[in-house]
């Protein structure tokens, strides 16, 4: 990626010079602001997810331009599938062909043209032509006569493209990978599915925990509201507060730690771990805990416990500790260490242990835009085989009688369903039952596990499941002849 020595410092140079540049003259600030970020993207020099503050060249910018401009850059990194698709219906060679910089631009404007109405075409054209005409002036006629075209037939060739019922029609239609689309299909079902990629393509709901640490909900609200926030809570989750307003990092409750973003599926699967037990001063252990939001809800739903939580990254584990005292869960042990690698004194050493296992992501598609186009086939089953380990090990910390929590952020059936099932077979473990707890989000096939599902349950999908060890000769389930589990209370095999 990157190339080293002098020649490093050559192009670094020549990219801050160019980034550095005044707009050209007439473009408007929003579409320049985005132009520069979707560059800087492209070159992998930053990821959608980072955080809030992950795109600086919208900095600076007034409340109106930085919305529209943060809409540019996220809409045309989700609509890349879409908006390709139209564009290589009105050119000639390959869009792959053109300069990145012209593709960019012909990107962000086919996205307002096809997906937005509040700026007339024309505007939009004539700046997608002055971006261009900055860095490569021959190309300046090609863009205007593809984005005329995309101006008066976009909508209906898009509409054109993506009818249909097979996977390269909601590829185009929902600008998608056709593996994913195909993936998603056969492990939710179409009607699922298509809810889940739906979501995908839209703004996600911005959600936050309030820090019981740090006085809890009413402070916060109150806090927010002080700064200019709109806040409404949400059933079934008494710390949640659906947000609307800046950046939630730029604001004093943030700082404070009296808030931090976390998800209603990632909520949940923290309550779900720190209902594993109700011991006076009970032992919890959170594996690949960085950057620490469930590890901070756990100790702010059991302050009697002593947390325990690992990453294996000295960096992240840095990080870890830092969000940790800004949340007041400063008690909490911090260990880098590999949680792959067995560690006798852990051994059945933990009342409840948590594992929200790296995974692909796939939940979160709604609030990280780009993920869909960095996945590849190969990582569901990699990532699969990395979860099983990684629950082994886990498994070997719950004391007899204690309970460990499997959380992913993604719902596809090798990652979920496939992991747990592994360990079931191997006997010594029961099924709490989530599914008569929450009802509505109980898995379709095993009741007893949670599937938390866009757009019902918020925008993040989340797989939940707690199970509790017991003796080996005292298991629920057992092997089949045919090497299938036989699911205990509260769970369907599907």
């Amino acid at each position: 990626m990157s190339t080293p020595g002098r020649e490093a410092g050559r192009e670094g140079t020549a990219r801050a010079a160019s980034d550095a540049q005044p707009r050209p003259a007439g473009v408007s600030p929003a579409r320049a602001a985005a132009f520069a970020a979707l560059r800087r993207l492209r070159r992998g020099e930053a990821r959608l997810d980072d955080s809030a503050a992950a795109l600086p060249e919208l900095d600076g910018l007034g409340t109106a331009d930085r919305a529209l401009a943060n809409e540019l850059v996220n809409g045309t990194v989700r609509r890349t599938g879409s908006i390709d698709a139209v564009l290589g219906a009105y050119t000639k060679a390959p869009l792959k062909a053109a300069r990145p910089d012209v593709r960019d631009a012909l990107r962000m404007a086919a996205f307002q043209l096809l997906f937005l109405d509040r700026v007339p075409a024309y505007a939009v054209v004539d700046d997608a032509v002055k971006l261009v005409h900055r860095s490569d002036r021959r190309a300046t006629g090609f863009v205007n006569a593809v984005l005329r075209r995309v101006a008066a037939e976009g909508r209906a060739t898009l509409e054109e493209l993506g009818a249909g019922d097979d996977a390269r029609a909601w590829s185009i239609a929902l600008s998608y990978p056709v593996w994913l689309v195909r993936l998603l299909r056969d492990d939710l079902g179409d009607e699922a599915a298509r809810r889940l990629l739906e979501s995908g393509d839209a703004a996600p709901e911005r959600c936050l925990r309030a820090n019981r640490l740090r006085g809890g909900l009413a402070t916060a609200s109150a806090a927010l509201a002080a700064e200019g926030f709109a806040t409404r809570g949400v059933e079934g989750l008494p710390d949640a507060l659906v947000y609307d307003g800046p950046p939630l990092e730029s604001s004093a409750a943030f700082r404070e730690g009296l808030v931090t973003p976390q998800s209603r599926g990632s909520q949940i699967a923290g309550i779900v771990a720190a209902g594993g037990t109700a011991a006076p001063g009970a032992a919890i252990l959170d594996l690949c805990a960085a950057p620490g939001t469930k590890t901070s809800q756990l100790a702010a739903l059991q302050p009697d416990a002593a947390v325990t939580a690992i990453d294996v990254d000295e960096a992240r584990a840095a990080g870890l500790r830092a969000n940790l005292r800004r949340l007041g869960a400063d008690a909490v042990q911090v260990v880098c260490a590999d949680a792959l690698e067995p560690r006798p004194e852990w051994e059945s050493a933990f009342d409840a242990v948590l594992l929200d296992a790296p995974c692909t992501g796939l939940g979160t598609l709604g609030s990280r835009p780009d993920l869909r186009w960095r996945r590849r086939p190969q990582d569901v089953a990699r990532l699969a085989g990395l979860q099983a380990r990684l629950l082994e090990r886990a498994a070997a910390a719950v004391k007899p009688g204690g309970a460990l929590t499997y959380a992913v952020c993604t719902v596809t059936r090798a990652e979920t369903l496939g992991v747990v099932e592994r360990l079931l077979a191997a006997g010594g473990w029961e099924v709490d039952d989530l599914g008569a707890a929450w009802p509505g989000l109980s898995h379709p096939e095993a009741g007893g596990f949670l599937l938390v599902l866009p757009p019902a349950a918020g925008s993040t999908g989340f797989f939940v499941a707690r199970l509790r060890r017991v003796s080996a000769s005292s298991s629920p389930h057992a092997r089949t002849a045919e090497g299938t589990v036989e699911y205990p209370r509260g769970v369907r095999s599907g």
